[in-house]
């Protein structure tokens, strides 16, 4: 499938809401509950988010399939109402989704929340690397599961290679060859530093 994931335009947002009216009916049965925010939204509501962030489209031959918004806040974004069509569900596009939010907007710290009871989601959000950090309950008895993502700001990789220094230091001082060794620290420093805290990507024009 050649789907195209680009920055949505005002002229789409009726599109994005009745692609979400159709995406959200699943949650609704979850809960057999019909009056869940996302099949109350309207109109006029979702252009006021399209001006508050950024709303992405996912398209396949012109038509909208996907969506996911997001606004930014100090060093947090926050990601809302990622959706896609059930005709392309499990084939990857929420993921793919996922990713250019994040892309887009570059910070520190990414948090979403979704249903207790949405396994599909809390799978897909856990394997991208969103950690669980808070649960509510709200009063129509609906769990929400709060997750987040931390980016490195270059702070581990900098400890990784004073920690790598001064190993290659130590133990080029007890082979008596610190010019072979301390290079080779410096660099398993890097790489340890690397393996704890991605940058994130430059963000998408």
């Amino acid at each position: 499938m050649r789907i195209k994931i680009t920055k949505a335009k005002l002229e789409d947002m009726e599109d994005i809401l009745q692609l979400q009216y159709v995406a959200y009916y699943s949650e609704a049965l979850i809960h057999d509950d019909f009056t869940i925010q996302p099949l109350r939204q309207t109109l006029d509501e979702l252009v006021e988010e399209y001006h508050k962030g950024v709303i992405l489209k996912a398209e396949l031959d012109g038509e909208i399939i996907g969506s996911v918004r997001a606004y930014a806040d100090g060093d947090t974004v926050y990601i809302g109402k990622l959706m896609v069509h059930p005709d392309y569900q499990d084939k990857g596009l929420g993921k793919r989704l996922l990713e250019a939010i994040e892309e887009k907007l570059h910070r520190k710290r990414f948090e979403l929340f979704t249903s207790g009871k949405s396994a599909k989601n809390l799978h897909l959000y856990e394997k991208a690397k969103y950690v669980r950090f808070r649960e509510e309950t709200n009063e129509a008895g609906i769990r929400f599961v709060y997750l987040q993502k931390r980016y490195d700001d270059g702070t581990n990789i900098a400890l990784g290679i004073s920690f790598g220094m001064m190993a290659g230091v130590v133990v080029g001082m007890r082979t008596d060859n610190t010019g072979l060794w301390l290079p080779i620290g410096i660099c398993i420093g890097i790489t340890v530093g690397a393996a704890f805290g991605r940058k994130p990507k430059p963000p998408m024009k």
